[in-house]
């Protein structure tokens, strides 16, 4: 008898805490899809490389997902080795100041950044194993790209 009530009480317990946590959610908490939701302003930032190993050219894709135009600032290449990070900001493209960009839904912007001009201003660059870059939109929201290997030591 004793066991019954008890499986009772956690039963009840278990729809009620259930309930409130739907409820505190909201509608999109209900929603019971697979699909990826979309948000009204996100973006990708895809990186490619020319080569597998030591790449001279790295070609940046950002991709505008989101459902609504997004306004993206200038990126930022952060260059990784170990615990340190190098940072440049891209202020001109080809002698022309583009940036804050435009990007509609569904469109994407396409940057080949040339890595020789970073390892001749600063020579300790070559030294650095890792890249990503970011970019910020005009709300504040921060999207990066994954990071991807330069060298292996």
């Amino acid at each position: 008898m004793k066991i019954v009530l008890v499986i009772i009480v956690l039963v009840i317990g278990f729809f009620l805490f259930n309930r409130s946590r739907t409820f505190s959610r909201g509608a999109s908490g209900k929603k019971l899809s697979f699909r990826k939701r979309t948000k009204p302003y996100a973006a990708e930032i895809m990186l490619i490389k020319s080569r597998r190993l030591n790449p001279s050219n790295i070609e940046m894709t950002a991709l505008n997902t989101g459902i609504n135009e997004i306004d993206l600032l200038a990126p930022v290449i952060v260059f990784k080795r170990w615990f340190t990070k190098r940072k440049f900001r891209v202020l001109k493209v080809e002698h022309s100041e583009i940036y804050p960009i435009l990007l509609e839904r569904n469109r994407a912007y396409v940057l080949d950044i040339s890595l020789e001009q970073f390892y001749e201003t600063v020579p300790e660059l070559q030294l650095a194993c890792r890249m990503s870059v970011e970019m910020k939109d005009l709300r504040g929201n921060k999207y990066k790209s994954h990071t991807i290997r330069l060298k292996w030591f």
